[in-house]
């Protein structure tokens, strides 16, 4: 019986040394999309400089920044609170259409 308490603790205590492993690992991938994200948004800020306002279809480039920084702030967000519960209801959804047709 001794014998299986110390290999029950040593599963215990392999187990939560991963999750917590596993919890600074995904910090760390947040982390690192944050600086995608922050690359991504220079890009389409300089999209935006060479787009044609006389193009008969224009591309919403506010609508894009605007759904970037949601995500930004989300991830943020949860760095930052990580153990407060989501509320369906607070999510911001990003938009689904990013074109523009003139008439």
């Amino acid at each position: 019986m001794r014998v299986f308490k110390t290999i029950l603790f040593s599963s215990l205590i392999a187990t939560s040394t991963n999750a917590a492993a596993d919890v600074w690992a995904e910090r760390e991938a947040l982390s690192n999309i944050q600086s995608e994200l922050a690359a991504l948004e220079a890009l389409v800020l300089n999209a935006r400089a060479r787009s044609n306002a006389s193009d008969r279809t224009q591309f919403d480039y506010e609508i894009l920044l605007s759904d970037l920084r949601k995500i930004q702030h989300g991830i943020t967000h949860h760095l930052t609170v990580p153990m407060e519960p989501v509320v369906p209801s607070t999510i911001d959804a990003l938009s689904v259409n990013y074109t523009e047709h003139k008439q």
